[in-house]
């Protein structure tokens, strides 16, 4: 069996892999990426991803110029200021925008389609689907062979674990990394601005980041996506409904209509046991939160009752444990598969389009500066748990933190 070369192999095509790839082939470096799924169908895919400045940086430098000029004049519109509201529709306070260097893009969002959707353009030869990853094998002249399920491997000088929380990649890197439940659920869904229309919703749960503080009870974050047709229309395909999804009924995988987005975390067993919430459609988790909030003020209640419920999920929240180091080699990490986070602070997907910006700058450094490999990887893999153990701790406080009301939280402790 003769087996392919390739000089750097990234397994997993999330936006990390992704912009990875085009950062590499942007400087002429040999690439290949591996994803195990034909359509990402998750439920968090279908949701938008807020931008924050640290992607943002990352997309410029590893995008060529016409994709990231689609990607900005693709980006979806948020609110860009925040009022908080009691469960009486009582305002409580009002800000025009926050002051971090993080948070200046607080009105720019994107679907998690559409990026994806831009991130594959360009990439037709060297993204490869329904190869899902297996093992690989450390070879006496520094090479790395990754073997497949369905029998094929590549070799390569650099094996790029991209796939996500559940990486096969760390779990042979790092058989003993932790990945732990928080025993926060999440329930999330969404309402079409034309829905919204209809049941008179308020202005106040549209054109601001809307979040609401009960006296007793959890917080519910409501805000909105609002995308520009016409900017669609200018880029083809990138940002039209992506076809992959035309099987999938409801409206969660529809990247093109403007639409309400809320989210609110209880404890486990809060709202009711594990076993019967892993039974429920989008409408049982509906009516079950809709009794839970039924003496809220009916402008709120409203709202979450006629969302589509085909939109409308439930989220067990994980988080890894920060703190893993390893020997550098020729396998490494990016993305949640070393920096899973809860997604309290927006950060997962910014962080891991940010390693892909640092990685790239390594190995442009290997190939073309003659820096060792080696170095170079080592230098990322400090750069990178330095910045994501952060997100990581920042993304748990801040779940601790805006999901708890009278109660605390379940306290999860972040080495």
């Amino acid at each position: 069996m003769t087996i392919p070369f390739v000089d750097i192999a990234i397994v997993g095509g999330g936006p990390g892999g992704l912009a990875l790839a085009h950062g590499l082939r942007k400087h002429g470096i040999d690439v290949a990426v591996f994803e195990r799924d034909h359509v990402r169908a998750d439920y968090v895919q279908g949701f938008r991803l807020r931008i924050r400045q640290r992607g943002l940086d990352a997309l410029a430098a590893n995008l060529p110029p016409h994709l990231y000029n689609a990607f900005l004049e693709t980006i979806g519109i948020a609110p860009s200021e925040s009022i908080a509201l009691d469960e009486r529709f009582n305002l409580l306070s009002s800000t025009a925008s926050a002051h971090d260097r993080e948070d200046t893009h607080v009105a720019k969002s994107v679907s998690r389609i559409t990026l994806r959707q831009i991130l594959l353009s360009d990439l037709d030869d060297v993204f490869h689907a329904g190869r899902a990853f297996e093992r690989y094998e450390e070879q006496e002249d520094g090479t790395v062979i990754a073997w497949f399920k369905d029998g094929s491997a590549i070799r390569t000088n650099l094996l790029v674990g991209a796939d996500g929380a559940n990486s096969v990649v760390r779990r042979q890197l790092l058989p003993d990394f932790r990945v732990i439940d928080t025993g926060m659920r999440r329930l999330a869904g969404k309402m079409a601005l034309s829905a919204a229309a209809a049941h008179d919703i308020s202005p106040l749960l549209i054109d601001y980041n809307a979040g609401i503080q009960p006296a007793n009870g959890r917080r519910m974050m409501i805000t909105s996506h609002r995308v520009d047709a016409a900017a669609h229309a200018r880029h083809d395909l990138i940002g039209r409904d992506d076809p992959t999804h035309n099987d999938i009924t409801g409206a969660h995988f529809d990247n093109t209509t403007s639409y309400i987005w809320w989210n609110t975390a209880y404890e486990r067993d809060e709202l009711a046991s594990d076993d019967l919430l892993d039974t429920m459609d989008g409408q049982g988790l509906l009516d079950l939160l809709v009794d839970h909030i039924a003496d809220w003020d009916d402008r709120i209640v409203r709202l979450i009752r006629h969302s589509d419920p085909s939109t409308v999920a439930l989220l067990k929240v994980r988080t890894s444990v920060p703190g893993a180091v390893w020997a550098t080699g020729p396998v490494t990490l990016l993305g949640d598969a070393i920096h899973s986070m809860t997604y309290f602070k927006a950060l997962g997907g910014n962080t891991a389009l940010y390693d892909a910006g640092l990685l790239t700058r390594e190995l442009v450094a290997a190939r073309r500066n003659g820096k060792p490999q080696a170095q170079a990887v080592h230098d990322y893999e400090e750069a990178m748990r330095e910045h994501g153990y952060e997100a990581v701790r920042g993304s748990l406080a801040a779940m601790l933190n805006n999901a708890t009301a009278t109660r605390p939280a379940l306290d999860v402790a972040a080495e």
